[in-house]
Protein backbone atom coordinates (compact mmCIF):
# COMPACT_ATOMS: atom_id res chain seq x y z
CA UNK A 1 0.00 0.00 0.00
CA UNK A 2 1.44 3.42 -0.93
CA UNK A 3 1.96 6.38 1.31
CA UNK A 4 -1.20 8.44 1.90
CA UNK A 5 -0.48 11.68 0.03
CA UNK A 6 -2.55 13.84 2.39
CA UNK A 7 -0.76 12.86 5.58
CA UNK A 8 1.83 15.31 6.98
CA UNK A 9 5.21 14.22 5.68
CA UNK A 10 6.85 14.40 9.09
CA UNK A 11 4.04 12.55 10.89
CA UNK A 12 5.53 9.40 12.42
CA UNK A 13 2.56 7.36 13.64
CA UNK A 14 2.69 4.45 11.21
CA UNK A 15 5.05 1.50 11.10
CA UNK A 16 8.56 2.29 9.91
CA UNK A 17 8.77 2.35 6.11
CA UNK A 18 11.15 0.19 4.13
CA UNK A 19 14.46 2.02 3.62
CA UNK A 20 17.08 0.90 1.14
CA UNK A 21 20.78 1.09 2.13
CA UNK A 22 21.39 3.86 -0.41
CA UNK A 23 18.59 6.01 1.00
CA UNK A 24 19.80 5.34 4.55
CA UNK A 25 23.24 6.63 3.55
CA UNK A 26 22.13 9.69 1.57
CA UNK A 27 19.18 10.79 3.72
CA UNK A 28 20.73 9.98 7.13
CA UNK A 29 18.38 11.30 9.83
CA UNK A 30 15.73 12.12 7.19
CA UNK A 31 15.62 8.58 5.76
CA UNK A 32 12.28 7.61 7.32
CA UNK A 33 10.57 10.85 6.28
CA UNK A 34 11.90 10.56 2.72
CA UNK A 35 10.81 6.90 2.54
CA UNK A 36 7.27 7.92 3.50
CA UNK A 37 7.19 10.53 0.75
CA UNK A 38 8.95 8.32 -1.80
CA UNK A 39 8.37 4.64 -0.84
CA UNK A 40 10.99 1.97 -1.61
CA UNK A 41 12.86 1.65 -3.87
CA UNK A 42 12.78 5.51 -3.80
CA UNK A 43 13.79 5.96 -7.46
CA UNK A 44 12.07 9.32 -7.91
CA UNK A 45 13.78 10.76 -4.83
CA UNK A 46 17.21 9.41 -5.76
CA UNK A 47 16.84 10.80 -9.28
CA UNK A 48 16.33 14.34 -7.99
CA UNK A 49 19.24 16.80 -8.18
CA UNK A 50 21.01 17.26 -4.84
CA UNK A 51 19.49 20.72 -4.36
CA UNK A 52 15.97 19.32 -4.66
CA UNK A 53 16.72 16.50 -2.20
CA UNK A 54 17.95 19.01 0.36
CA UNK A 55 14.83 21.10 -0.22
CA UNK A 56 12.65 18.02 0.26
CA UNK A 57 14.31 17.28 3.60
CA UNK A 58 13.72 20.85 4.79
CA UNK A 59 10.08 20.84 3.74
CA UNK A 60 9.29 17.36 5.08
CA UNK A 61 10.52 18.40 8.50
CA UNK A 62 7.99 21.21 8.77
CA UNK A 63 4.54 20.73 10.23
CA UNK A 64 1.61 20.84 7.86
CA UNK A 65 3.55 19.63 4.82
CA UNK A 66 1.83 16.73 3.07
CA UNK A 67 3.75 14.08 1.17
CA UNK A 68 2.07 15.15 -2.08
CA UNK A 69 3.10 18.78 -1.55
CA UNK A 70 6.70 17.87 -0.73
CA UNK A 71 6.86 15.67 -3.83
CA UNK A 72 5.48 18.39 -6.11
CA UNK A 73 7.71 21.18 -4.72
CA UNK A 74 10.86 19.07 -4.89
CA UNK A 75 10.26 17.66 -8.36
CA UNK A 76 8.24 20.22 -10.30
CA UNK A 77 8.31 23.68 -8.77
CA UNK A 78 10.44 26.33 -10.43
CA UNK A 79 13.50 27.52 -8.52
CA UNK A 80 11.80 30.78 -7.53
CA UNK A 81 8.70 28.97 -6.28
CA UNK A 82 10.80 26.52 -4.30
CA UNK A 83 12.87 29.32 -2.77
CA UNK A 84 9.70 31.16 -1.75
CA UNK A 85 8.34 27.97 -0.17
CA UNK A 86 11.54 27.46 1.78
CA UNK A 87 12.21 31.04 2.77
CA UNK A 88 9.14 33.18 2.13
CA UNK A 89 8.16 35.57 -0.62
CA UNK A 90 11.26 37.73 -0.08
CA UNK A 91 13.69 34.83 -0.52
CA UNK A 92 17.20 36.01 -1.43
CA UNK A 93 18.41 35.04 -4.88
CA UNK A 94 20.54 31.96 -5.37
CA UNK A 95 18.99 29.84 -2.64
CA UNK A 96 18.43 26.73 -4.76
CA UNK A 97 21.90 27.05 -6.28
CA UNK A 98 23.34 27.16 -2.76
CA UNK A 99 21.43 23.99 -1.85
CA UNK A 100 23.13 22.33 -4.81
CA UNK A 101 26.55 22.95 -3.24
CA UNK A 102 25.66 21.17 0.01
CA UNK A 103 26.87 17.76 -1.12
CA UNK A 104 24.98 14.53 -1.67
CA UNK A 105 24.30 13.57 1.98
CA UNK A 106 21.43 15.40 3.67
CA UNK A 107 22.17 17.67 6.63
CA UNK A 108 20.55 17.51 10.04
CA UNK A 109 17.47 19.63 10.68
CA UNK A 110 19.31 22.02 12.98
CA UNK A 111 22.02 22.48 10.35
CA UNK A 112 19.44 23.46 7.73
CA UNK A 113 17.91 25.92 10.20
CA UNK A 114 21.32 27.48 10.81
CA UNK A 115 21.98 27.75 7.08
CA UNK A 116 18.63 29.43 6.37
CA UNK A 117 19.13 31.89 9.24
CA UNK A 118 22.51 32.95 7.86
CA UNK A 119 21.57 32.91 4.17
CA UNK A 120 19.26 35.90 4.42
CA UNK A 121 21.90 38.22 5.84
CA UNK A 122 23.28 40.61 3.22
CA UNK A 123 26.74 40.37 4.78
CA UNK A 124 26.76 36.61 4.34
CA UNK A 125 25.43 36.54 0.77
CA UNK A 126 28.75 37.41 -0.86
CA UNK A 127 30.61 34.96 1.36
CA UNK A 128 28.24 32.09 0.52
CA UNK A 129 28.33 32.83 -3.21
CA UNK A 130 32.11 32.40 -3.19
CA UNK A 131 32.09 29.11 -1.27
CA UNK A 132 32.46 26.31 -3.81
CA UNK A 133 31.26 23.66 -1.36
CA UNK A 134 28.94 24.28 1.58
CA UNK A 135 29.48 22.27 4.74
CA UNK A 136 27.54 22.32 8.04
CA UNK A 137 30.75 22.99 9.98
CA UNK A 138 31.30 26.24 8.12
CA UNK A 139 27.83 27.50 9.01
CA UNK A 140 28.40 26.66 12.67
CA UNK A 141 31.34 29.07 12.51
CA UNK A 142 29.48 31.72 10.51
CA UNK A 143 26.44 31.66 12.79
CA UNK A 144 28.67 32.13 15.85
CA UNK A 145 30.05 35.38 14.44
CA UNK A 146 28.35 38.78 14.26
CA UNK A 147 27.13 39.70 10.75
CA UNK A 148 29.92 42.26 10.31
CA UNK A 149 32.48 39.44 10.50
CA UNK A 150 30.84 37.23 7.89
CA UNK A 151 33.93 37.79 5.77
CA UNK A 152 35.78 35.11 3.82
CA UNK A 153 39.26 35.81 5.31
CA UNK A 154 37.92 35.73 8.87
CA UNK A 155 35.91 32.53 8.41
CA UNK A 156 38.81 30.82 6.62
CA UNK A 157 41.20 31.45 9.53
CA UNK A 158 38.75 29.92 12.03
CA UNK A 159 38.42 26.60 10.21
CA UNK A 160 36.04 24.42 12.23
CA UNK A 161 37.01 25.75 15.67
CA UNK A 162 33.71 26.84 17.21
CA UNK A 163 35.41 27.85 20.47
CA UNK A 164 37.69 30.22 18.53
CA UNK A 165 34.66 31.69 16.74
CA UNK A 166 32.97 32.25 20.11
CA UNK A 167 36.08 34.02 21.42
CA UNK A 168 36.22 36.25 18.36
CA UNK A 169 32.52 37.08 18.72
CA UNK A 170 33.12 38.03 22.37
CA UNK A 171 36.07 40.19 21.36
CA UNK A 172 33.93 41.93 18.75
CA UNK A 173 31.19 42.70 21.28
CA UNK A 174 33.68 44.18 23.73
CA UNK A 175 35.54 46.10 21.00
CA UNK A 176 32.31 47.83 19.99
CA UNK A 177 31.69 48.78 23.62
CA UNK A 178 35.24 50.09 23.99
CA UNK A 179 35.44 51.94 20.64
CA UNK A 180 31.80 52.70 19.83
CA UNK A 181 29.38 51.68 17.10
CA UNK A 182 31.01 54.12 14.71
CA UNK A 183 34.11 51.91 14.58
CA UNK A 184 32.23 48.88 13.20
CA UNK A 185 33.35 49.21 9.58
CA UNK A 186 36.99 49.97 10.40
CA UNK A 187 37.22 47.11 12.89
CA UNK A 188 35.79 44.60 10.41
CA UNK A 189 38.21 45.70 7.70
CA UNK A 190 41.10 45.51 10.14
CA UNK A 191 40.30 41.95 11.21
CA UNK A 192 39.79 40.88 7.59
CA UNK A 193 43.41 41.80 6.82
CA UNK A 194 44.83 39.13 9.16
CA UNK A 195 47.22 36.75 7.40
CA UNK A 196 46.82 33.82 9.80
CA UNK A 197 44.72 32.57 12.70
CA UNK A 198 47.34 33.80 15.14
CA UNK A 199 47.37 37.19 13.44
CA UNK A 200 43.58 37.36 13.62
CA UNK A 201 43.59 36.89 17.37
CA UNK A 202 46.49 39.29 17.83
CA UNK A 203 44.34 41.90 16.11
CA UNK A 204 41.33 40.87 18.20
CA UNK A 205 43.42 41.39 21.34
CA UNK A 206 44.47 44.84 20.15
CA UNK A 207 40.96 46.06 19.28
CA UNK A 208 39.60 45.44 22.77
CA UNK A 209 42.30 47.71 24.23
CA UNK A 210 40.97 51.23 24.91
CA UNK A 211 42.50 53.72 22.44
CA UNK A 212 42.36 56.49 25.05
CA UNK A 213 42.28 56.45 28.84
CA UNK A 214 39.52 58.20 30.76
CA UNK A 215 38.32 58.53 34.35
CA UNK A 216 36.22 55.71 35.76
CA UNK A 217 32.48 55.96 35.19
CA UNK A 218 30.12 56.21 38.18
CA UNK A 219 28.17 53.08 39.11
CA UNK A 220 24.89 52.66 37.23
CA UNK A 221 21.58 53.49 38.87
CA UNK A 222 19.93 50.09 38.92
CA UNK A 223 16.15 50.32 39.44
CA UNK A 224 14.18 48.67 42.22
CA UNK A 225 14.22 45.98 43.49
CA UNK A 226 17.99 46.70 43.47
CA UNK A 227 19.19 48.66 46.51
CA UNK A 228 22.62 50.33 46.13
CA UNK A 229 25.23 49.97 48.85
CA UNK A 230 27.12 53.28 48.97
CA UNK A 231 28.17 53.72 52.58
CA UNK A 232 30.48 51.73 54.83
CA UNK A 233 27.77 51.34 57.46
CA UNK A 234 25.41 49.84 54.86
CA UNK A 235 28.15 47.58 53.54
CA UNK A 236 28.82 46.25 57.05
CA UNK A 237 25.12 45.55 57.55
CA UNK A 238 24.85 43.71 54.20
CA UNK A 239 27.95 41.65 54.96
CA UNK A 240 26.40 40.58 58.26
CA UNK A 241 23.01 39.84 56.64
CA UNK A 242 24.54 37.68 53.94
CA UNK A 243 27.37 36.27 56.09
CA UNK A 244 30.01 36.92 53.43
CA UNK A 245 33.28 38.85 53.18
CA UNK A 246 32.03 41.93 51.34
CA UNK A 247 33.97 44.14 53.74
CA UNK A 248 37.20 42.86 52.20
CA UNK A 249 36.34 44.84 49.04
CA UNK A 250 36.13 48.31 50.57
CA UNK A 251 39.18 49.41 48.57
CA UNK A 252 37.73 48.27 45.26
CA UNK A 253 34.33 49.82 46.03
CA UNK A 254 35.71 53.18 47.17
CA UNK A 255 38.12 53.25 44.21
CA UNK A 256 35.31 52.90 41.68
CA UNK A 257 36.22 49.44 40.42
CA UNK A 258 33.33 47.63 42.13
CA UNK A 259 29.73 48.42 43.06
CA UNK A 260 27.46 46.42 45.37
CA UNK A 261 23.68 46.15 45.42
CA UNK A 262 21.09 44.05 47.20
CA UNK A 263 18.35 42.49 45.10
CA UNK A 264 15.07 42.46 47.09
CA UNK A 265 12.90 41.03 44.34
CA UNK A 266 11.14 37.67 44.08
CA UNK A 267 13.42 34.85 45.13
CA UNK A 268 15.73 37.24 46.95
CA UNK A 269 17.46 38.64 48.74
CA UNK A 270 20.68 38.42 46.76
CA UNK A 271 23.98 40.24 47.06
CA UNK A 272 25.00 41.56 43.63
CA UNK A 273 28.41 42.90 42.61
CA UNK A 274 29.38 44.79 39.46
CA UNK A 275 32.95 45.25 38.28
CA UNK A 276 34.23 48.04 36.03
CA UNK A 277 36.78 47.30 33.30
CA UNK A 278 37.64 48.98 29.96
CA UNK A 279 34.37 47.69 28.48
CA UNK A 280 32.27 49.29 31.23
CA UNK A 281 30.36 47.88 34.16
CA UNK A 282 29.87 44.10 34.19
CA UNK A 283 27.73 41.81 36.32
CA UNK A 284 30.42 39.98 38.30
CA UNK A 285 28.56 38.11 41.03
CA UNK A 286 25.11 37.38 42.45
CA UNK A 287 24.66 35.12 45.49
CA UNK A 288 22.20 34.44 48.26
CA UNK A 289 22.86 34.34 51.99
CA UNK A 290 25.90 32.25 52.98
CA UNK A 291 27.04 32.54 49.32
CA UNK A 292 24.36 30.07 48.22
CA UNK A 293 23.81 29.79 44.45
CA UNK A 294 20.60 31.45 43.27
CA UNK A 295 17.80 29.64 41.49
CA UNK A 296 17.97 29.94 37.71
CA UNK A 297 14.85 32.11 37.50
CA UNK A 298 16.19 34.56 40.08
CA UNK A 299 19.63 34.80 38.49
CA UNK A 300 18.08 35.28 35.06
CA UNK A 301 15.84 38.07 36.38
CA UNK A 302 18.85 39.82 37.93
CA UNK A 303 20.90 39.47 34.74
CA UNK A 304 18.09 40.78 32.52
CA UNK A 305 17.42 43.74 34.81
CA UNK A 306 21.13 44.59 34.85
CA UNK A 307 21.34 44.34 31.06
CA UNK A 308 18.33 46.64 30.69
CA UNK A 309 20.24 49.23 32.69
CA UNK A 310 23.24 48.98 30.36
CA UNK A 311 25.32 46.59 32.45
CA UNK A 312 27.33 44.05 30.48
CA UNK A 313 27.05 40.34 31.27
CA UNK A 314 29.53 37.67 30.32
CA UNK A 315 33.22 37.13 30.61
CA UNK A 316 35.50 39.75 32.13
CA UNK A 317 37.60 41.94 29.85
CA UNK A 318 40.79 40.64 31.47
CA UNK A 319 39.83 36.99 31.11
CA UNK A 320 39.06 37.40 27.42
CA UNK A 321 42.27 39.38 26.85
CA UNK A 322 44.37 36.55 28.27
CA UNK A 323 42.63 33.95 26.12
CA UNK A 324 43.02 36.04 22.96
CA UNK A 325 46.73 36.32 23.71
CA UNK A 326 46.92 32.54 24.13
CA UNK A 327 45.27 32.10 20.74
CA UNK A 328 47.52 34.70 19.13
CA UNK A 329 50.79 33.17 20.27
CA UNK A 330 49.92 29.54 20.97
CA UNK A 331 46.72 28.65 19.08
CA UNK A 332 44.95 25.63 20.61
CA UNK A 333 44.00 22.53 18.66
CA UNK A 334 40.91 23.21 16.53
CA UNK A 335 38.79 20.34 17.90
CA UNK A 336 38.14 21.99 21.27
CA UNK A 337 34.55 21.95 22.50
CA UNK A 338 32.84 25.38 22.47
CA UNK A 339 33.43 27.33 25.68
CA UNK A 340 30.69 28.75 27.89
CA UNK A 341 27.90 26.98 26.04
CA UNK A 342 25.22 27.29 28.75
CA UNK A 343 23.56 30.57 29.65
CA UNK A 344 24.60 30.35 33.30
CA UNK A 345 28.18 29.65 32.27
CA UNK A 346 28.09 32.52 29.78
CA UNK A 347 27.39 34.92 32.63
CA UNK A 348 30.90 34.03 33.87
CA UNK A 349 30.20 35.17 37.39
CA UNK A 350 33.22 35.22 39.65
CA UNK A 351 33.26 33.93 43.21
CA UNK A 352 34.17 37.31 44.66
CA UNK A 353 33.53 36.43 48.27
CA UNK A 354 34.02 32.69 48.53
Amino acid sequence: MGTPMTLPAALDIRSAPAITPLLAFLAASHAAAMARVWPAPHEDFLALPAARRHAAAILAGRSGQTAAHVQWMAARARDGELAAELYGEAAPGGLVKALGRMGEVLWRAEEYARFLAVFGEPEAAVLIRHMKVLRPEAFAIISALPPALHLAPVVAHLGTDEAAAADLASAWSIAIRVRGEGATRDLAQRLSRAKSAGGLFEMARDVILPPAFSPVAPPPDLPAPFQPVRQLETLNAVALEFRNCLRDFVGDISGGRMAVYVWRGDGGPAAVALRQDPAGWRLAEARGRDNVDLEDAVLLAIAQAAQSAGVRTGESWGGLLRRLEDRAYDPPAPAVAPLLNAWRMRLALGNLWD
